[in-house]
């Protein structure tokens, strides 16, 4: 499905709420920060964003987030994606003019940033609405246990579980993080399907379209999306 048909979806009123979950590291920037692996006090290696998503520490090792949780850092380096900055600055102006329910949760494998407003104005000063009632950021790094991909699963599943969804979406270059999405919909429970039932008020047996819709974006390197 092309960009274009996820707004004119969005366009559909009495669709309900859709929730879109947006990775930041090379989906909606080309950044430069680097983890370290540190053993016995030394640095014995710097891994990027993207090999630390499927980072395995081995024994006596540790992470260094410095760099990670510098803001300056972020916003001085960080390349914004065109493409990708384009569809968020649409899909936010749509939610905007419709006056919808529908969310953009910015989902970072990242900690808290040592300067919460510095890192945020490199949003603003892309033409992102980052301090729109519509628009989060999640930071999965803020879970101390568990893999990424795994912390990403709980933040998206506890929206879900609200029962406030009938589309979600993920926006990601790491396919590990696309797969936990995938796993919700595969694991989905009745439980939260009713609660869509409910708010919804929808007619199942006439119903041509799913209860919750499911789309695992997996982002290129030139910002296009392939659904997995």
């Amino acid at each position: 499905m092309k960009f274009n048909d996820y707004l004119n979806e969005m366009s559909r009123g009495h669709y309900g709420a859709g929730i879109t979950f947006v990775d930041i590291d090379e989906t909606m920037f080309k950044t430069f920060a680097k983890v370290m692996v540190v053993k016995n006090g030394k640095v014995v290696k710097e891994i990027n964003n993207q090999e630390f998503n499927s980072y395995k520490l081995k024994d006596g090792e540790e992470f260094d987030f410095h760099q990670f949780r510098d803001s300056e850092i972020f916003k001085s380096t960080s390349i914004p994606i065109k493409s990708s900055i384009d569809r968020i600055k649409k899909m936010i102006s749509q939610i905007e003019k419709m006056e919808s329910k529908s969310k953009i949760i910015f989902l970072t494998a990242r900690a808290d940033f040592n300067d919460k407003q510095k890192f945020l104005d490199t949003f603003r000063e892309n033409g992102i609405k980052i301090d729109s009632p519509n628009v989060y950021v999640e930071r999965a790094g803020n879970i101390k246990t568990g893999t990424i991909d795994g912390n990403k699963k709980k933040i998206m599943l506890n929206y879900i579980k609200s029962g406030e969804y009938r589309r979600v979406r993920l926006i990601d270059d790491h396919l590990p993080n696309l797969k936990a999405l995938k796993s919700i919909e595969n694991e989905l429970s009745k439980d939260i399907e009713m609660k869509v039932i409910k708010k919804y008020n929808l007619d199942v047996e006439n119903e041509t379209l799913p209860v919750i819709s499911f789309y695992a974006l997996w982002i290129k390197s030139d910002g296009s999306l392939v659904r997995v």
